[in-house]
């Protein structure tokens, strides 16, 4: 691996100033090279003559809102998708439209938007898979993969020399196994203990942990990072920031997309800028993120302002639901985990003293919580709180081991998934879970699969795209092409066509950019004001949620620990010690 040092002549990265780090990577020699990049879907100019160089030891963030061609971007670059036209190098050797194994094999490593590890293999295994392509003794006949005809024997060999397993290939598996525990040593805290647990068992920050181990572990030559905190809460952001920070100081050449811009400040040697398809602005950091072109596209309003009118939303809406509780001061010192409503609110869903185990794990714990009819309860909590646990409990997918369920005066504890969906439950899962091969028209149609009447599935279908005049632009586009912004709103279009009293949404907001962000925060308080329907939101991002929150829940171990209005939950600083992983009281 070149570090640092051997990079800038034995000096280290602490003695520069980010100026003068910045100087000296722009010295360096360029490692990937992009020019005039372009690329469309059905007619619709998705990246428009890209072009930047990336400098060894060097790290460019792009930024930029949902749909400014940012994915697009790095999707052409490491092989996932076929550019029009334009030229991208890594290390002088072109590989433009190359797949995605052959861009690796060049040196280029990187990990997914949503997360992806293989979840029925433990972490060791994950992380091993991404040093399967340096290996040498253990796969003898690489070199021919990539032949037609012959590639075949590169299987075979591999197979041949797993089953004989001489004194090569044991020295080999030593060194991954040595790679894999410094690896892990970057989150002992976090992974040290789950080593040889399925990765499916893992809250979703230390799925991201384990893809970023597997993506460094064969030391590449750039390290792509497709929004590393997506879904993760301030102390875990701070965590990656941290080993992001490593990673450039060891000289790593690092292309980032990421949205929290006070992350990108610190990481960053230059960031970029994208909307509708083009650069709109290259510079360091603090350069860009005041220019006047990437404040109105990015952040679609001045900076600062959001807090204020989310406050101002809350509050009225507070007042508008004054009487409701039974108690509307403020929580007081002692531990309240419930909500007493009022005898006027009808609630729509309940779950009393709800008890769910994982095998000898008890992750949800007497569990009460109420979704009142024609309300938005946010269920907050950091990673593995028992928050999606508590949302797959209500939609069917796990078995209550104790306690009970009622969903509109029925008792569905024990009421299948299908059955709760048919009833009018709705899920908009994390990471939105569109059906990427499938057209925007087909993924609609999957969400009235309970619907028999053809006509009323065409009128629904019209109604969503009046709903989301977006989807009607695109309705025949491959939904996998699509921003995440798009994607988001799909989802919502999707759970709407089963004709719901309550959605399920779990991190609606996750990876994406601010003013994206106020739109989502914008429909889902619609379909309370204007279609009545329900929303339980599992939601990281504690202020936002509950600035458009009635009520709100806080997790922490599995057991509720705080219940209140939006308003109260606001500025309760025991919803930061529970967010934010403090310890919880017994």
């Amino acid at each position: 691996m070149k570090t640092f040092e051997n990079i800038h002549d034995g000096e280290t990265y602490e003695s520069l100033s980010p100026q003068e780090h910045r100087t000296r990577v722009l010295a360096a020699p360029v490692v990937l090279r992009v020019r005039e990049l372009s690329k469309s879907f059905n007619g619709l100019k998705a990246v428009d003559k890209v072009s930047f160089n990336l400098h060894r030891g060097e790290v460019i963030s792009i930024i930029g809102p949902n749909g400014s061609g940012k994915s697009t971007t790095i999707n052409l670059i490491s092989g996932f998708l076929a550019p029009d036209d334009g030229l991208i190098d890594i290390n002088d050797q072109a590989i433009a439209g190359l797949s995605a194994a052959e861009v690796s094999e060049r040196g280029l490593a990187r990990t997914f938007q949503n997360g992806r590890v293989f979840g029925s293999l433990t972490v060791n295994e994950n992380i091993a898979l991404g040093y399967h392509k340096k290996l040498s003794d253990t796969r003898p006949l690489s070199s021919v993969q990539d032949t037609p005809i012959i590639r075949w024997l590169n299987l075979l060999g591999e197979t041949a020399v797993s089953l004989i397993n001489g004194p090569a290939q044991k020295r080999e598996h030593k060194d991954v196994s040595q790679r894999i525990d410094r690896e892990i040593d970057y989150y002992r805290e976090r992974l040290g203990s789950r080593v040889n647990d399925a990765t499916y068992t893992l809250s979703y920050a230390n799925r991201r942990r384990t893809e970023i181990a597997r993506a460094h572990i064969s030391e590449p030559e750039i390290l792509l990072l497709d929004e590393p905190t997506a879904g993760m809460n301030q102390s875990e952001t701070a965590e990656v920031l941290q080993q992001l920070l490593y990673l450039k100081e060891q000289g790593h050449t690092i292309l980032l997309v990421e949205h929290k811009m006070d992350l990108v400040a610190t990481v960053s040697d230059r960031v970029i800028a994208m909307d509708g398809g083009k650069i709109i602005a290259v510079g360091d950091p603090d350069e860009v993120r005041s220019n006047p072109l990437v404040v109105e596209s990015y952040l679609g309003r001045k900076l600062g302002s959001d807090d204020d009118v989310n406050r101002v939303r809350t509050q009225v809406r507070a007042e508008r639901n004054a009487g409701v509780l039974n108690s509307q001061n403020a929580v007081d010192d002692q531990e309240q985990n419930s909500l007493d409503f009022g005898d006027d609110t009808k609630s729509l869903l309940t779950m009393k003293d709800v008890n769910v185990y994982y095998g000898q794990v008890h992750a949800l714990q007497d569990v009460n919580l109420t979704v009142p009819q024609g309300a938005i309860v946010s269920l907050l909590g950091g990673n593995a709180s028992g928050k999606s646990t508590t949302m797959k409990t209500l939609l069917g997918i796990n078995k209550v081991t104790s306690g009970s369920i009622t969903y509109n005066g029925e008792d569905i504890t024990h009421t299948s998934t299908r059955e709760r969906v048919k009833q009018g439950i709705a899920a908009v899962p994390e990471a939105r879970r569109i059906f990427p091969q499938m057209t925007i028209y087909e993924n609609l149609l999957t969400g009235a699969y309970t619907q028999k009447d053809r006509a009323r599935v065409a009128e629904d279908v019209a109604a969503m795209y009046e709903r989301f005049p977006r989807l009607k632009e695109r309705r025949n586009q491959l939904a996998g092409t699509m921003s995440g912004g798009e994607q988001q709103m799909l989802a919502f279009a999707r759970a709407l066509m089963s004709h719901p009293r309550l959605i399920c949404m779990d991190e609606p907001t996750m990876g994406l950019s601010p003013r994206l962000v106020e739109d989502v925060l914008e429909q889902i308080a619609s379909l309370r004001d204007d279609l009545g329907v329900s929303v339980l939101m599992v939601e990281q991002q504690a202020q936002l949620a509950l600035s458009i929150a009635d009520y709100g829940y806080v997790l922490q171990s599995g057991r509720i620990r705080l219940a209140g209005t939006g308003a109260q939950l606001l500025d309760d600083p025991r919803v930061q010690e529970a967010y934010l992983g403090g310890a919880g009281r017994s």
